[in-house]
């Protein structure tokens, strides 16, 4: 996942990555986030492996309500 980094979008403070159960979302275990360095260079996240049909993430912003607390993305990869 990669991220627009400029004066109104930041990396978001968090990322939790919850899978679907068939029933509801679940958060995942072993979830890890490599943050990027750069805007639009991959921000990596890992977890154990889980078979699902959805996942979902929930984005913190890191200044929320301010004129920088937005976030892009900008590409999403998942395997």
């Amino acid at each position: 996942m990669s991220f627009t980094v400029d004066a109104t979008h930041t990396l978001p403070a968090s990322i939790e990555v919850s899978a679907w159960n068939g029933h509801a979302c679940v958060p995942v275990r072993g979830a890890s986030v490599e943050w990027a360095t750069v805007s639009g260079t991959p921000t990596v996240i890992t977890f154990d492996p889980v078979r699902t049909s959805r996942l979902r993430l929930d984005l913190t912003s890191r200044h929320p309500g301010a004129a920088d607390g937005a976030q892009r993305i900008v590409a999403f990869e998942a395997r």
